[in-house]
């Protein structure tokens, strides 16, 4: 054994192991939900709409009660249906549960932990009501109109968060590994131990019991998970409210000028309370070497240091707000065309509501350095996650329209064809719906700040960027980081290397704490340290307490630009359709349609930049266009 891994392969050398999780989700669903609705005419100007809405969605249901929860002050993994059952179902195996167990894990009934058998309780007192308005402002035939309308409505937990952390969890998911080359499997507790001994298993030749389902030794401390809901579970909500401005300024044409917002609360987060600290993190504040050996999977952990892995309890303590204007202009298709014109631009934040992910994350105190975030669960999550959602645009314009070809029998052009002619030229149509939005593009947390300002450049300097040996258009967007040996540089046979383009005056904003060309040792670096050798990276020392200094990359997980987000690229595209319907008679109709996706092509518009304040066109962030025709015959 080499330690090389297509070496390791050919010697028929490999490591094994077999994926066990939870077996297809049978899941069953309800709703009871019951409305009153009418409109009250109040004078001849003011008309008013009331409602109210009850909605109840009882927890989700697994055929089998194939599911789990966690009880942290028994720490214990709760099972919702017995032991013996889930064997039978093929949902775990007696040497994965047997295993967690002489880790020290535990397993409890619903009743011994004294939850209800669906594991989470939900409410039963979600009213929702509704109330809208129009007035009439004036009595002229065309009328402005202002119109408003506030209501709360209630939506149920997104199914794809819940299932996504059950399947993980103990003891439906287990990985029986056949690996020596971990330390945690190895005879010694040393890596790369089929480096140092005959290997007993050969690819081919006696590898087909390599992994045996009746041992569960590899399962290692930190192994089991547990994904579980909180014991009350409040029901999502979101509150809108708008105000309209309504004027008909011509015939069958619409102005309409609106202010909308909406508040959600009760999105789903994790509170994630024991995930390993960060290695920087315990460096700097321990002064002390990692942990090694058995429990070093579980040993820099905030809960528990002898079981269980990541523990994430889903709350219901996301929130979100919007705040945004509409501009419109709609004319009802007649004499021959129709559109509807529409240009938003809002600001939305949130905090929660994305799966288990991102700002859905609360993470715990042990993830940064000590003080540097607050104690209090809700204010910490604000501190940390409350951020703009970039998914929603700041600024948004799209329009639709739809058009008679001036074409065929009483149109403009060939207004005398013949009966047999206009089948052919006449009725024909076009359509098509188009948009053109803003984005953002995300402060890199691979460098940190020099005090230079910002400064955004857009399309004002067209680059090369030859740094892979080939050159590629693209625009220098913003001042980001690029070493200095890589603006505008050629190599000793004067062929450009670098990006090219790049203004003569150019300061980066930021930069890694080791840049390029720095001479500087840093601090507690050894004093026969090569700086050249740790450019462009954020190297840092830390000085333990036994004497020793470990080298590691710098990072306290709060980059002073998290969470911040630029301006980018303006996407914009356009789909159209031609098409004509042929009717056969009273019964049949033949309809034909040619159907253009990113009629225009607009490419080498992509949708991200870099962190070097590279903006690469290589790519376009539209698909390619694409033309379908269709025939459909109906009857």
């Amino acid at each position: 054994m080499t330690g090389d891994n297509t070496s390791a392969t050919f010697l028929g050398l490999l490591n094994y192991y077999v994926q066990l999780g939870h077996p297809t989700f049978r899941l069953r669903a309800k709703e009871y939900a019951g409305y009153f609705q009418d409109n009250f005419k109040v004078t001849s100007r003011l008309t008013l709409n009331l409602g109210l809405r009850y909605d109840y969605w009882p927890p989700y249901q697994e055929v089998k009660n194939l599911r789990t929860s966690f009880d942290p002050a028994k720490r214990a993994i709760v099972l919702g249906t017995d032991l013996e059952t889930m064997y039978k179902l093929g949902a775990t195996l007696p040497s994965v549960v047997q295993r967690i167990q002489s880790l020290g894990g535990k397993f409890i009934t619903y009743q011994e932990a004294g939850m209800p058998r669906e594991l989470y309780k939900t409410p039963k007192t979600e009213f929702g009501p509704r109330i809208g308005f129009a007035y009439r402002l004036s009595t002229s035939n065309r009328p402005m109109v202002l119109r408003g309308g506030y209501r709360i409505s209630h939506f149920t937990i997104p199914l794809r968060t819940w299932t996504a952390g059950e399947r993980s969890n103990a003891p439906y998911f287990a990985r029986l590994t056949n690996s020596t080359d971990s330390a945690a499997l190895s005879p010694d507790g040393i890596p790369n131990y089929t480096m140092r001994s005959v290997p007993t298993i050969i690819a081919g030749v006696n590898s087909s019991n390599a992994i045996d389902l009746s041992n569960a030794s590899s399962i290692t401390r930190g192994s089991p998970l547990a994904w579980y809901f909180a014991q009350t579970m409040p029901t999502p909500r979101v509150q809108d409210w708008n105000f309209t401005l309504e004027k008909e300024v011509m015939s069958n044409t619409v102005l309409r000028a609106s202010y909308i917002g909406n508040h959600a609360d009760k999105l789903e987060q994790f509170n994630s309370y024991n995930d390993a600290t960060p290695t920087y993190i315990w460096y700097a504040t321990t002064g002390q070497a990692l942990p090694t050996g058995e429990f070093s999977g579980v040993a820099l952990r905030p809960y528990d240091q002898t079981v269980y892995g990541t523990l994430a309890e889903m709350r219901m303590s996301g929130w979100s707000n919007f705040n945004g204007i509409s501009l419109e202009a709609e004319r009802r298709f007649s004499g021959g065309y129709g559109f509807q014109l529409f240009y938003n631009v809002g600001n939305a934040l949130r905090a929660g509501g994305k799966y288990p992910r991102g700002n859905s994350m609360v993470l715990a105190e042990n993830q940064f350095l000590p003080g540097a975030v607050p104690k209090d669960y809700d204010t910490r999550n604000a501190f940390l996650n409350y951020l703009r959602d970039t998914d929603i645009p700041k600024h948004r314009v799209r329009w639709n329209w739809i058009a008679d070809l001036p074409v065929g029998k009483g149109k403009p052009l060939a207004h005398n064809a013949g009966r047999v002619l206009d089948k052919f030229i006449g009725g024909w149509q076009v359509a098509g719906m188009g948009s053109l939005r803003s984005n953002y593009f995300t402060l890199p947390a691979g460098t940190y700040p020099t005090g230079n300002k910002i400064e955004m450049y857009g399309y004002q300097y067209p680059i090369q960027d030859c740094r892979s040996g080939a050159c590629y258009p693209g625009y220098l967007w913003w001042n980001g980081y690029i070493p200095p040996n890589r603006i505008n540089s050629v190599d000793t046979n004067g062929k450009p290397n670098g990006v090219m383009g790049v203004p003569a005056n150019y300061k980066p904003a930021a930069a890694p704490l080791i840049p390029w060309g720095s001479t500087t040792l840093p601090a507690n670096a050894p004093a026969n340290t090569n700086v050249s050798s740790f450019w462009d990276t954020n190297t840092v020392w830390v000085p333990l307490k036994d004497g020793t200094v470990q080298r590691l990359a710098y990072n306290d997980n709060l980059h002073p630009w998290r969470n911040q987000f630029l301006p980018s690229v303006l996407q914009w595209g356009l789909d159209a359709s031609l098409f004509k319907a042929i009717p056969i008679g009273e019964r049949f109709n033949i309809r034909f349609n040619a159907d253009f996706f990113n009629v225009l092509n607009h490419p080498g518009n992509p949708n991200s930049v870099g962190g070097d304040g590279v903006l690469s066109t290589r790519n376009s962030g539209q698909a390619a266009r694409e033309l379908q025709l269709t025939l459909r015959l109906t009857w």
